[in-house]
C-alpha cells in the first residue's frame, strides 16, 4: 500500500487552530516530542546548492515521546523518490536503539557529523475521518503534516502531484489559513535559513 502525504505552513497560532478545530468536532488525539540530529558521511560538502542531495544521503537518531510517557528512540533512514523536489514516495528503514549519546558517538567516530538538529512539538488533532498533525518546529514555525490514507500505489508522479494539491484544498475546507506548499522539509528549510543567514552577515 502506497499512501501520501503533504507538509505545509500554518499561519495561524495553536490557539487559533485549536478554536476553528474545535468548532468543528476535532479532539485532541495524540501530543508528543520530537529531537531528531541529522548525521552524514558529507558534512565538508555541504553547500546552499546540494542541501537536499547532501539530506538523501544522510540518517538521523530521533527521540520520541508521547503523551509525556512512551518513549522511543531509533536510528532511521529515509529512502525518498522525488519529482522537482516533491517528494512522490518514502520508505523509512528504522533500528531501535537504547542510547542516544551512544550512538550519536558511535556515528562521530565513523566520520557522520552533525548538519542540523530538528526539535519539534507534535499535536494530532482527529475527527473521526481525518487526522491533521501540526509540528511547532523550532526556528521554523507552524506546520501542517496531513497524510491521506488512500492507496496509490501504480498512480504515477503527475497523478500523485494532483493528489497532493487536492489535499491541500480538502484542508482549506476547515478554514486553516495554510500556505500553497505541498512539501515543506523542517531539515532542509534549517540548513537553508542557516545559509541566507550567513550570506546576510557577508552583506
Amino acid at each position: 500500500m502506497k499512501q501520501i502525504e503533504i507538509t505545509t505552513y500554518v499561519n495561524n497560532t495553536l490557539q487559533e487552530v485549536d478554536d476553528i478545530l474545535k468548532r468543528q468536532g476535532f479532539k485532541v488525539i495524540r501530543k508528543s516530542k520530537i529531537k531528531d540530529i541529522y548525521k552524514t558521511l558529507k558534512y565538508n560538502e555541504l553547500n546552499k546548492n546540494n542541501i537536499l542531495n547532501i539530506l538523501s544521503e544522510s540518517v538521523l537518531i530521533r527521540y520520541l515521546k508521547v503523551n509525556d510517557k512512551d518513549e522511543y528512540k531509533k536510528l532511521t533512514y529515509k529512502n525518498k523518490i522525488y519529482d522537482n523536489d516533491i517528494v512522490i514516495s518514502e520508505e523509512k528503514i528504522n533500528v531501535t536503539i537504547d542510547d542516544i549519546n551512544k550512538m550519536n558517538k558511535l556515528l562521530e567516530l565513523i566520520g557522520l557529523k552533525t548538519i542540523v538538529n530538528v526539535n519539534y512539538d507534535v499535536i494530532v488533532y482527529s475527527n473521526d475521518d481525518i487526522e491533521f498533525c501540526f509540528q511547532s518546529v523550532g526556528n521554523l514555525g507552524l506546520l501542517l503534516e496531513y497524510e491521506n490514507k488512500n492507496d496509490y500505489d501504480g498512480y504515477t508522479n503527475e497523478e500523485i502531484l494532483s493528489e497532493k494539491y487536492k489535499m491541500l484544498k480538502e484542508i482549506q475546507k476547515y478554514g486553516l489559513n495554510i500556505s500553497n506548499d505541498i512539501d515543506v522539509k523542517k531539515a532542509f528549510e534549517l540548513i537553508k535559513h542557516k545559509f541566507l543567514s550567513i550570506d546576510k552577515e557577508k552583506i
